[in-house]
């Protein structure tokens, strides 16, 4: 009950309103449809926004609450907020000011290709943002704008997480899960959820299970590999909790399928639900040697390490702004790397730090303080800015560092994460102008910055 509580607390920082979403969604995974008949309602009260839907998905209509007339909508798409969604809004008599009411109905419908046979498919071309109908099932995540969600403008807020009480039906499935409740059977499901949550729908043919608190869907782990997978999350979620000083949310599910493409392979998590896509020779129980039931390599558990930092960098803050892969990806890689460190120890600590310097040998980076959002690479992110946390770590000690990263947890959620919240939140943490002015001269301002960086790290 308390996690749920601060969760709450976590939300309402963010929207004085909580959104409800409520009605009936119908779905073929044969045929890949998507429809859907939806209230909105305890809509927060923001003047300049954007309603997101999938750009697969055809508006129908955007009701009164009453459901006696069509309000009239404008349609556009920017890329920079929404690469997988339109963006519409309902114009107030001006065609420049928008109506948001607190409760209004939305109907749309949508067909997608069902990719089933993967000698047909493109080498690449699926990621978390897609709504991928592979024959078996359907994956839709909160990135595709699968369902409504409202975006503050001015504060560039996405509210995907909503409370909600939604009947999805689907007639060639055999099991339906939606975030935030249990996996259930069955062809027509009502899931409810009190607590706020972004929205993951996966539905189709497959089973799951149940180890001591964790949900395993579709994985076809054995359970003793069930337990120790559920071990290594204990002991990550105890290291962050520790550190951190925030206590971890609902129990994960842990969830596997396989891509619409032939060779993408890549986790990702809209919590609680951690997924695991890859095709079948990457599945879940490729980690695990099928004689021991423990890990092949206890080196992957860096990447579910990973994958769980996102409930602080993702979930506890939802980074935004300038430096949003910053925050979100940068700094949740940060993580993983201390993580490998307290559990996998010192060889695998600093196989990892070779491993990022590796992979930014032939990166340029320009200064945390002018770079664009657009401009922030996977390289940058995920390699690079590691590297750059582990020199101010080198600087200013381990501990102030998780002083700092406490500071932007307990941050109002409704911060741009730019570079003058990067540098503000290190100053208010407990570390003075003058340090971080010298720290920022050398690894940031400076040409030399990356090779400052190199050898510090070294």
């Amino acid at each position: 009950m308390k996690k749920i509580i601060i969760l709450l607390l976590i939300f309402q920082f963010t929207f004085a309103q909580i959104p409800h979403l409520s009605g009936e969604i119908s779905i073929s995974i044969k045929n890949g449809t998507i429809e859907s008949n939806l209230e909105y309602s305890n809509v927060p009260k923001i003047k300049n926004y954007s309603l997101w839907l999938n750009s697969g998905l055809n508006l129908r209509y955007l009701r009164d609450a009453e459901d006696k007339f069509n309000y009239p909508n404008i349609k556009y798409y920017d890329d920079e907020k929404s690469a997988e969604a339109f963006q519409y809004y309902i114009p107030d008599g001006d065609i420049k000011i928008r109506l948001l009411p607190e409760k209004f109905k939305i109907n749309y419908v949508g067909k997608f290709p069902v990719i089933s046979d993967t000698l047909k498919a493109n080498n690449r071309g699926d990621w978390k943002g897609n709504i991928a109908f592979n024959g078996k099932s359907i994956r839709a995540t909160e990135q595709s704008a699968w369902y409504p969600i409202i975006y503050d403008i001015d504060n560039d807020v996405v509210a995907s997480k909503v409370t909600y009480d939604l009947t999805v039906n689907c007639t060639d499935c055999s099991t339906i899960y939606l975030n935030g409740s249990a996996p259930k059977k069955g062809d027509s499901v009502n899931f409810k959820s009190n607590q706020p949550i972004s929205l993951l729908l996966f539905a189709g043919i497959f089973d799951f299970t149940k180890n001591k608190n964790t949900f395993f869907i579709n994985t076809n782990l054995k359970p003793e590999q069930e337990t120790v997978l559920s071990n290594w999350t204990d002991k990550i979620i105890k290291f962050y909790e520790n550190n951190l000083r925030i206590p971890y949310g609902n129990h994960v599910t842990y969830l596997y399928t396989t891509p619409i493409s032939k060779k993408n392979a890549w986790m990702f998590v809209t919590y609680p639900t951690v997924a695991i896509i890859g095709p079948e020779k990457y599945n879940v129980k490729s980690y695990f040697s099928d004689k021991t039931n423990e890990l092949n390599d206890a080196a992957n558990i860096e990447y579910f390490a990973h994958e769980l930092g996102h409930y602080y960098f993702g979930t506890v803050i939802e980074p935004n702004s300038e430096l949003r892969w910053i925050f979100l990806e940068g700094i949740t890689e940060y993580l993983a790397l201390q993580t490998i460190k307290e559990v996998l120890g010192e060889n695998n600590y600093k196989r990892k730090i070779a491993e990022y310097l590796v992979e930014v040998k032939e990166l340029n980076p320009k200064p945390l303080s002018i770079i664009k959002n657009n401009e922030i690479s996977e390289s940058y992110r995920y390699y690079y800015v590691p590297l750059l946390l582990t020199a101010l770590e080198k600087e200013i000690g381990k501990e102030k560092v998780w002083n700092w990263l406490q500071t932007i947890l307990k941050s109002d959620k409704t911060t741009k994460t730019d570079y003058a919240f990067f540098k503000s939140s290190i100053i208010k943490s407990g570390i003075s102008e003058n340090d971080f002015l010298k720290f920022e001269t050398k690894y940031i301002l400076t040409e030399n910055a990356k090779e400052n960086v190199i050898k510090v790290v070294k």
